[in-house]
């Protein structure tokens, strides 16, 4: 029945069904459908796209905890990585005849991103849930997660829910996955009133009032990883396009969803933590991610994706550097920058290897020309110096000028010292007063 391409069911709802939608949200305890045009206001659709490769063992406890989704409007695409285990008659099982499941299998092993890229391909919701194969989701975790970006006092580009650890047999290891604390400066917590937001019918007044106060509005400015990994998080479809990546073929099977989007996304648009378990991570050997369970004083992941951070966040920098007009307008000028300077510090300036690998296949100085082409040439070495230590800021010029230097870029150079420890200076000024009580002036 399934496949390159499972056509035997439509991935939309019944007429019935899409009717229903306008009843499953409320304002004030008014039903939207009385408040508003028939069918004007319905419930966003979701897509949870499942990659999958050699997880047979797994899939099927996956695929059934997202079709006990108590939210209704979802379809799902099943991307299976040329699996050769029993993956297939597997998924084949689970989905049965549900017209919501669409099943691709690839001939190839794209990856975890290059799998989450393939499926964004067919899908169609608003929000999106990229789904490890060996992971679970909780049955309210869609309805939870619109329910925060329906009701978050600032909009958000995506939402990360707290996650239970679980060892290989499902046994639960930790009530929470361990992430990295945020600055109370740049944290808020709390939804709007209930009664004046969207809310959903199985969303009663007990559990808006949980939601309300475990969720924290993160602003889009840098900070370290305050996020559940993988399956924990929902995206607005537009962000993911907007942040595409646009790395070489070679270099996207060692690439995560959740690693490449979750940084970039937040740094554009700002984010939501949900304190609340709203999915399982299953902890084993051949994760990705981690293959050891996170312990608040032992270190982080031990997984394969550990290797990769600096083709990570080398391409968390392609990315912006090549959007670099669009996004210097959406998000300021100054956002820009120290979003840039942030994924250059994250992939590591100290050492003689950070710089070699920066610039491994002339990476560096293509950023370079693309930056002097957005900003003009003085003015983007200017603000690479700040951050950029000089004798990687001198390849970047050497590239665009050969042998003749015109006399603004030695200047330019010359000053990136100071400019770069009087960069230092003011964030090390800001950190402290960040850190005193706020009756202290």
């Amino acid at each position: 029945m399934l496949d390159r391409l499972d056509h035997s069911g439509s991935s939309e709802l019944p007429a019935s069904s899409r009717a229903n939608l306008g009843e499953e949200l409320t304002i004030g305890g008014v039903a939207t459908s009385r408040l508003a045009a028939f069918g004007d206001v319905q419930l966003p659709k979701v897509s949870f796209i499942v990659r999958n490769w050699n997880y047979g063992r797994y899939i099927g406890r996956t695929i059934d905890s997202i079709r006990a989704q108590d939210y209704p409007n979802f379809e799902v695409v099943i991307v299976d990585n040329a699996s050769t285990d029993e993956s297939h008659e597997v998924i084949e099982k689970h989905v049965a005849a549900d017209p919501r499941f669409r099943v691709i299998h690839s001939d190839v092993n794209l990856g975890p991103l290059g799998g989450a890229l393939r499926g964004l391909e067919l899908a169609t919701g608003d929000f999106v849930t990229f789904v490890d194969s060996d992971d679970t989701l909780l049955s309210n975790f869609a309805s939870v997660h619109i329910q925060a970006h329906l009701a978050s006092r600032l909009n958000v580009v995506f939402t990360s829910s707290s996650t239970l650890e679980t060892g290989p047999d499902g046994a639960i290891v930790n009530g929470r996955r361990n992430t990295a604390g945020t600055r109370p400066e740049v944290t808020s917590v709390g939804l709007r009133p209930a009664e004046i937001v969207p809310r959903l019918r199985s969303i009663d007044d007990e559990t808006y009032e949980v939601l309300h106060r475990n969720t924290r509005l993160l602003q889009p400015v840098p900070m370290e990883w305050p996020w559940s990994p993988g399956t924990a998080n929902m995206y607005r479809r537009f962000i993911l396009t907007m942040l595409a990546p646009a790395c070489q073929a070679c270099d996207l099977p060692k690439l995560s969803a959740d690693g490449h989007y979750n940084r970039l996304a937040h740094l554009l648009g700002g984010s939501m933590v949900i304190d609340l378990p709203l999915s399982t991570y299953r902890i084993h050997g051949s994760n990705f991610a981690a293959s050891t369970p996170s312990l608040a004083h032992l270190g982080s992941d031990a997984g394969p994706a550990t290797q990769y951070k600096s083709i990570r966040m080398r391409e968390g920098v392609r990315v912006l550097v090549a959007n670099a007009a669009d996004f210097s307008v959406r998000i300021g000028e100054k956002r820009y920058w120290n979003a840039l300077a942030a994924l250059f510090q994250w992939g590591g300036l100290a050492t003689a290897r950070d710089l070699a690998d920066w610039n491994r296949d002339q990476f560096f100085n293509e950023q370079v020309r693309q930056l002097a082409a957005t900003f003009g040439e003085r003015r983007a070495i200017r603000k690479l110096a700040t951050f950029i230590p000089k004798p990687l800021l001198r390849e970047g010029v050497e590239a665009l000028h050969g042998g003749k230097w015109p006399v603004h870029a030695h200047i330019e150079l010359h000053l990136s010292a100071p400019r770069r420890l009087h960069a230092r200076i003011k964030r090390a000024i800001g950190k402290r007063r960040r850190m005193l009580p706020s009756h202290v002036s």
